[in-house]
C-alpha cells in the first residue's frame, strides 16, 4: 500500500506547503509555492488553527450546539480557549471614495462600525455613542470624499473635527423617520400635511438634480405659505416667575420644517445627486451597515442567545472580520 504524503497548509492563503530546510533550532521549515511565505508551524499549532476555522464556522453558523457531532461537553471544552481570540481589521492606510458609519447596541455595549460599500473598514467598542468615541474610530481611517450617516450630533461633531473636508450625506430614511415623528402619518393641520407629502417624495427617491431643485421649490413655496404658521406663538396666562411665558404653537410642524431648511443650507441632503464627487455611485441611505450587518448581526446574536457579553461581542467581531477586504482564514489570528 502506497504511503501518502503528509501535506501542510499555508495559514496565510491555504495552499500545500513543501519542505524547505530547518530553522537554527532544528524545527522544519516549510514554504508557500503560491505566496513565497515561509512557516515553521508545529502540529500542535496547526491543528489550534484548524479547531479555530471550524469554532467560527460554527459561530457565525445556524448550528446549534445540540445538533454538533459529538458531545456537547466535549465541544465546549474543546474551544473555551477560541473564545480569547480577538480578531482585529487591518488598517492599511487605503483612502476610500465612500465610507458609511452607523453604531449597534450588543448588550450593555455600543459597536461603532464603519465600512465601505465593498466591505467593513474598521469598528470600535464603547459604551456609549459620543463624539470622543466616534473620534477614536475615525481617526484610525483615511479621510473619505463622501460620509454616510445618520445625523447623530455626535458623529457631526467628530466628522467636523476628523475629517474637515469630507462632504456628508445625511441618510435619507433617518430623515424621513425623523420628520414622521415631529409630524405623525395624520396631521392635524393642512400644512402638516404638506410638509409630509414632500418628506415622502424625499423617500420615494429624487434620482436627478432637475427633481431636486424642483423639490427644493416646492419647500421654498411651503414656507413662504405657512411662514405666519410656523412663528405663531401660544403665551402663558399667568405665569410663574421659573416658567416660559411663551412657546411656538405648532411646535412639531416648525422642527420639522427648521430640519429640512437645515440640511439643505448645510448641503447634506442632495449630496448622493453630485456625479463628480466621486467614481463610485453615491447611496442614499446607510443600508449597507442597517440592512446589510446590523440586522444580520441580530438574527446571529438571536441564534445564539444565551452568550454572555464577552461572547457576544466576539461573535460580533468575528462577523466584521469576515467581512472585511481579503479577510485571512481565522486561524490566522493566532
Amino acid at each position: 500500500m502506497e504511503k501518502r504524503a503528509y501535506k501542510r497548509w499555508c495559514p496565510a492563503c491555504q495552499q500545500s506547503m513543501q519542505k524547505r530546510g530547518k530553522t537554527a533550532s532544528g524545527t522544519q521549515r516549510w514554504l508557500c509555492i503560491k505566496c513565497s511565505k515561509s512557516h515553521s508551524l508545529g502540529h500542535e499549532k496547526q491543528k489550534q488553527g484548524r479547531l479555530l476555522d471550524r469554532f467560527v464556522t460554527w459561530l457565525l453558523g445556524k448550528q446549534s450546539r445540540v445538533e454538533l457531532k459529538g458531545s456537547d461537553r466535549t465541544w465546549r471544552a474543546q474551544t473555551s480557549w477560541c473564545w480569547d481570540i480577538i480578531p482585529k481589521p487591518e488598517i492599511t492606510g487605503e483612502v476610500y471614495e465612500i465610507i458609511l458609519i452607523d453604531g449597534i447596541r450588543v448588550g450593555s455595549m455600543v459597536c461603532l462600525i464603519a465600512r465601505a460599500p465593498q466591505a467593513v473598514i474598521n469598528w470600535h467598542w464603547v459604551v456609549y455613542e459620543s463624539s470622543r468615541n466616534w473620534e477614536e474610530l475615525l481617526i484610525k481611517i483615511s479621510p473619505p470624499t463622501v460620509i454616510l450617516c445618520d445625523g447623530q450630533k455626535g458623529i457631526l461633531l467628530a466628522i467636523a473635527r476628523c475629517w474637515p473636508e469630507t462632504r456628508i450625506q445625511r441618510c435619507i430614511f433617518h430623515v424621513w423617520q425623523n420628520i414622521r415623528t415631529k409630524l405623525t402619518l395624520h396631521p392635524q393641520t393642512e400644512a402638516g400635511a404638506e410638509l409630509l407629502r414632500l418628506a415622502k417624495d424625499l423617500l420615494r427617491g429624487i434620482k436627478t438634480k432637475e427633481l431636486a431643485d424642483q423639490w427644493i421649490e416646492q419647500l421654498k413655496a411651503w414656507e413662504q405659505s405657512y411662514s405666519d404658521l410656523i412663528k405663531a406663538r401660544t403665551y402663558a396666562i399667568n405665569p410663574n416667575p421659573s416658567q416660559r411665558k411663551w412657546w411656538y404653537t405648532h411646535r412639531g410642524l416648525r422642527s420639522a420644517y427648521r430640519q429640512l431648511d437645515k440640511l439643505l443650507k448645510d448641503n447634506q441632503l442632495f449630496t448622493y445627486l453630485e456625479p463628480d464627487l466621486t467614481t463610485e455611485l453615491i447611496p442614499r441611505t446607510t443600508n449597507y451597515v442597517e440592512g446589510g450587518i446590523n440586522s444580520q448581526l441580530r438574527t446571529k446574536l438571536k441564534l445564539h442567545r444565551g452568550l454572555n457579553q464577552t461572547h457576544q461581542q466576539r461573535l460580533v467581531e468575528w462577523y466584521l472580520y469576515t467581512r472585511t477586504k481579503d479577510q485571512k482564514p481565522p486561524r490566522n489570528c493566532l
